[in-house]
């Protein structure tokens, strides 16, 4: 790893990690405590917007509740924001600099705004998704079949980027359908628990999330690992840009009469301040992911996430029967993702 990369690393790390507190000898400690430190954040980020998020739909009466779509929409507008700052940062406070990066690399270069449309859009409409889905799912649910991303992100990168998989990996995707088999099963079989929201409703917004993550996913790799010289957190801008104007969008057809009628911030609290708090740093850390370190790492995280969000929402919301399935299932899925990052091409 090079110097450029620690620099980098640096900008991102707290304060209270930065390099005046690391050892001079050398970057593997720098390296690890960065990996760490994103692994650890990621995992929060992820059960918190997740158990949050399926409180407050469920949990609060409907002529009480938020619109979705603006949580999506103020979400984007933090995104942005966390990109002006930070490359403000790497521009050294210097107003001049940032200002001179931002007319070249954002402002004169319409074609690459216009390429990152594609990817804010499908974000835009994936986090859309997502709150249908805990609307009618439990959050263990949720979060297990989710994975299925992985088998549709693998098919995206065999046709767009030319990938290909040993078998150990399609063992491990073929797995993970066992997994979410044994998680539905638990949850179809569960006659006891009294069912709130549309199953299948639920379901197909999880697979169309799936679907659409996938795609994203591999798109925005694509751009960030191909971006030349344009700056990691203009690449940002120009995504939360557009997925600014497309949640805007989705605001004023989606529940554009309801939020005229009872106000952009009806519902708000600090509970939903805190999904949108969630969603925007959270999605600055797939950039990171994506940019700096590997699927493995993501994996780990999204695998303690789900054990985390299985057990809390047992706990707090007691809508999860944790059976022999359900159990099963988890450890099936967490499993597969390990074993489908723990093996090359």
């Amino acid at each position: 790893m090079g110097a450029n990369d620690d620099d980098a690393k640096e900008n991102l790390l707290p304060i209270s990690i930065s390099s005046e507190s690391l050892p001079k000898e050398g970057s593997d400690r720098r390296d690890l405590l960065f990996k760490a430190y994103v692994i650890i954040t990621m995992t929060w980020l992820w059960t918190g917007y997740t158990l949050t998020v399926r409180y407050t739909r469920t949990a609060v009466p409907k002529d009480e509740l938020y619109a979705a779509s603006t949580v999506v929409l103020m979400s984007e507008i933090v995104k942005g924001i966390i990109s002006l700052l930070m490359l403000y940062k790497e521009s050294h406070y210097k107003y001049h600099d940032f200002a001179q990066c931002i007319r070249k690399y954002y402002l004169d270069a319409p074609r690459e705004l216009f390429k990152m449309s594609v990817p804010s859009i499908a974000y835009a409409f994936q986090n859309n998704l997502d709150f249908i889905a805990l609307s009618h799912l439990d959050a263990g649910l949720y979060q297990v079949t989710t994975q299925l991303k992985v088998f549709t992100t693998a098919i995206f990168m065999m046709l767009f980027l030319g990938r290909r998989f040993s078998r150990t990996r399609w063992a491990a995707i073929l797995l993970l359908f066992f997994g979410v088999a044994a998680v539905q099963l638990n949850n179809a079989q569960d006659t006891n628990q009294e069912k709130k929201g549309n199953y299948f409703i639920g379901i197909s917004a999880v697979l169309a999330t799936c679907v659409t993550a996938g795609f994203a996913g591999v798109y925005f790799e694509m751009m960030l690992k191909g971006s030349g010289t344009t700056p990691f957190w203009v690449r940002n801008l120009q995504m939360y840009s557009c997925g600014i104007v497309s949640a805007l969008v989705g605001c004023l057809f989606s529940e554009g009469d309801l939020i005229a009628e009872r106000g952009f911030f009806y519902g708000y609290d600090i509970k939903v301040c805190a999904i949108v708090g969630f969603l925007s740093v959270g999605g600055t850390y797939i950039s990171l992911v994506m940019k700096y370190l590997d699927n493995l790492h993501k994996s780990f995280a999204s695998a303690v996430s789900i054990i985390l969000v299985v057990i809390t929402s047992f706990l707090l919301f007691n809508d999860v029967f944790i059976g022999a399935y359900f159990v099963g299932g988890t450890a099936i899925v967490v499993f597969a993702i390990l074993l489908y990052n723990s093996v090359p091409e």
